[in-house]
């Protein structure tokens, strides 16, 4: 089963960032549900100042995860890493995740996240309806005093329109339906 761009194993990049940060493995620890984030939650963390904990790193990806079942792609940006949201535009960002979705009723629940260095592997579970769809690892990364999701592939932003990525994503099999 083809994954919607935000999603997807990252193993590429945390095990590079394992390799460069320390050698140790990838594993993760179970967790609880997401909640929504509140408001005051979501300014503290645009402040910046989150301590770098597996904790911090949990809460990060519960709020991220909460925006993107929102459909608040703008709010998801904003938890980028700042290097991604240097690469990647917000309208370009906001505009490809609108124009090519996730399957609708997908919800996501963050099981914990293993610390390596200044990754974190975080471990994220998917569900349609009562159904498992599996779970995979995400990587998010402490920069600049906050924990930043790490998108798996940003050149799927790069083909010098929304239009042209959203073509490209849907060709790739990343959106839903297409």
């Amino acid at each position: 089963m083809r994954r919607s761009v935000v999603q997807g194993a990252v193993l590429a990049a945390i095990v590079a960032a394992t390799a460069a940060c320390s050698g140790g493995s990838a594993t993760t620890s179970g967790g609880t549900a997401t909640t929504a984030p509140t408001s005051a939650t979501a300014v503290a963390t645009a402040a910046g100042g989150q301590p770098e904990t597996s904790a911090a790193a949990t809460a990060a990806a519960k709020q991220y995860f909460s925006y993107y079942s929102a459909g608040d792609f703008a709010a998801t940006w904003g938890l980028l890493v700042p290097s991604a949201q240097r690469e990647i535009g917000e309208a370009t960002w906001v505009g490809v995740h609108q124009g090519c979705p996730a399957p609708a009723g997908v919800s996501y629940r963050v099981k914990g996240a293993k610390l390596t260095g200044g990754m974190a592997a975080v471990s994220v579970a998917q569900a349609e309806g009562k159904t498992s769809l599996g779970t995979v690892t995400e990587a998010f990364s402490y920069s600049a005093g906050r924990w930043g999701f790490v998108p798996e592939d940003t050149s799927l932003y790069r083909h010098g329109s929304v239009g042209a990525d959203i073509s490209a994503a849907k060709a790739e099999g990343y959106c839903a339906g297409g």
